[in-house]
């Protein structure tokens, strides 16, 4: 409990920033800095400028709505039940809908029996991540486009523009179709695509990712010469058990640039006017990784190969 603790309140050590909303730079020493990233919902590009083709331009801030960076998350009152400091909404039940990675003939028993519990770290992805729940219904916020029964729908602008629940899913139809947001849960064709209907997106379909959800001692135990005694560092593992989470291999607060190659250039429209560009420490981080992936050192971190 206390690993878990102090890495949801690490997470909302990030600046709750006023409407002025003046930024300094993103440290070039550093590779943490949510406010230049896409999960910055409140205001994180010159709409008119892009990034470079992802459309993923958010803006809540500029229609006079959620100003502050952290609220899409994170509250420090008033959270959501089950899951600390959290501001989405938990459906009772949804996280036994998942279903995991079991096909693989190399995994652990324990990996094959892994599952999601209501206060799983993991819980904290799936809630915008899983192509069905709404991004952009928060449980705590003094803004609000219109209500999702005691919940505030808040109009992010942008790419998502809108005063109704949207979820990343809902990229099926209409212009949201070739954006490939980083929808978990959709279902996949033989080939990898995702085919366009709105069944296949908005799903908890996670048979295709890396398992979650299970203890990495009891795994390690049953795989000594696969996995490593202890994972190098950067990699996380959460609770008395050591659980592999969503978090054990991403950090949602990196920036690394942006641009799908990770060209690290990136549009901010309060301070400044040029590109930024991330440094190559900070690139090697891309997507939102807990450590560099250079030569698959984060694969590396745990397997034995």
């Amino acid at each position: 409990m206390a690993s878990k603790t102090f890495n949801i309140l690490s997470a909302l050590s990030a600046v709750v920033l006023t409407s002025s909303i003046v930024f300094a730079l993103p440290d070039a020493s550093t590779v943490t800095d949510v406010r230049y990233t896409v999960h910055n919902l409140s205001n994180n590009t010159l709409i008119a400028n892009g990034l470079a083709g992802e459309g993923r331009n958010y803006a809540a801030s500029s229609l006079g709505q959620a100003n502050q960076v952290c609220v899409f998350c994170h509250t420090p009152h008033n959270a959501s039940p089950s899951i600390p400091l959290w501001n989405k909404v938990y459906t009772p039940g949804v996280e036994s809908t998942y279903r995991l990675y079991t096909s693989s003939a190399t995994l652990t028993p324990t990996a094959k029996a892994a599952k999601i519990t209501a206060d799983s770290e993991s819980m904290l992805c799936l809630s915008c991540h899983d192509g069905k729940t709404a991004i952009n219904v928060l449980h705590n916020s003094s803004y609000r486009d219109s209500s999702s029964g005691t919940d505030a729908v808040v109009d992010i602008d942008g790419t998502f523009s809108g005063t109704g629940p949207f979820a990343l899913g809902d990229q099926w139809s209409g212009g949201f179709s070739s954006h490939n947001y980083p929808n978990l849960g959709a279902i996949r064709s033989a080939d990898g695509s995702i085919p366009s209907s709105a069944a296949s997106h908005n799903g908890t379909n996670l048979t295709d990712d890396h398992p979650i959800g299970f203890s990495y001692t009891a795994a390690q135990a049953q795989d000594a010469s696969g996995l490593k005694l202890t994972p190098d560092a950067g990699i996380r593992l959460f609770g008395p058990t050591k659980r592999v989470e969503c978090s054990s291999c991403h950090n949602p607060h990196v920036y690394y640039g942006s641009g799908l190659a990770g060209s690290g250039r990136v549009y901010y429209d309060t301070d400044i006017t040029t590109p930024l560009v991330a440094t190559a420490a900070q690139k090697a981080r891309t997507p939102f990784l807990t450590m560099s992936n250079t030569g698959s050192a984060l694969c590396k971190g745990c397997h034995i190969k």
